[in-house]
């Protein structure tokens, strides 16, 4: 029987976030899901136009994986027009789609591969898929949440992030990003005692490599500003 841990894992976290597009399908006015935003402040159907391109991205590094080409984890997705609500919708499905479909052609060997170029430590190709595909359309979605003073529901959308991560049977990296994005959408709301909670699983669940870059990021993090003259906190992150 194949193993296909890696595979079964990406595709979970894809449900989590569809979920929360169709949920902005459901529960927004009309208004809402056609608002347009400003420069840097884009409204949801920005938000999920964005989502597809990072979709778009991450079927274009499984095709390569797939012809054993080497692709770069750090190229910014390039969105297309943003049509109405229903057609960026359907988009969204298409892309999703599309992406199921490029996880097929990969074993999960190269899914737990660094195809790209050589970094201060591994990469992997699950987890860029993960970042593109699901991961950076939630933060973006709990970014709405917050600009738009839903605190109770950002939180709650970052919860059910890191549950679903939680549920994924990924490698624990991919926890550590769950635990430090909850912790800095806490720490936003000023939940702090709690956020520091949630904080120290995100170097304990990381590659050792990779710890003392995330802590030198978590030390400029605007996002965990009001944590940083918390003793503990700068403890934790080496300040």
């Amino acid at each position: 029987m194949t193993t296909t841990l890696l595979r079964d894992g990406v595709r979970r976290l894809l449900e989590v976030v569809r979920n929360e597009e169709w949920t902005f399908d459901r529960a927004l006015t009309e208004a809402e899901r056609e608002q347009i935003g400003g420069e840097g402040t884009p409204e949801i159907k920005e938000l999920v136009n964005n989502a597809s391109a990072g979709r778009r991205r991450a079927t274009e590094m499984l095709h390569k994986a797939a012809a054993e080409r080497s692709s770069d984890g750090c190229v910014d997705p390039q969105p297309g027009p943003v049509g109405r609500w229903p057609e960026v919708h359907r988009e969204a499905h298409d892309a999703m789609s599309a992406l199921h479909v490029g996880l097929e052609l990969v074993d999960e060997d190269r899914l737990a591969g660094d195809v790209g170029p050589q970094r201060s430590h591994p990469q992997y190709l699950w987890r860029d898929v993960a970042i593109y595909a699901a991961r950076m359309p939630i933060l973006s979605y709990a970014d709405w949440h917050q600009r738009h003073g839903r605190e109770l529901e950002a939180i709650g959308l970052l919860s059910r992030w890191y549950e679903g991560v939680r549920g994924s049977g990924l490698p624990a990296k991919a926890l550590s990003d769950a635990s430090y994005d909850l912790a800095c959408g806490l720490a936003r709301a000023g939940r702090l005692d709690t956020a520091m909670e949630f904080l120290p699983d995100a170097f304990t669940y990381n590659d050792r490599a990779a710890v003392p870059i995330l802590k030198a990021w978590a030390r400029e993090d605007r996002d965990l500003a009001a944590l940083h003259d918390r003793p503990e906190f700068r403890t934790l992150v080496n300040a």
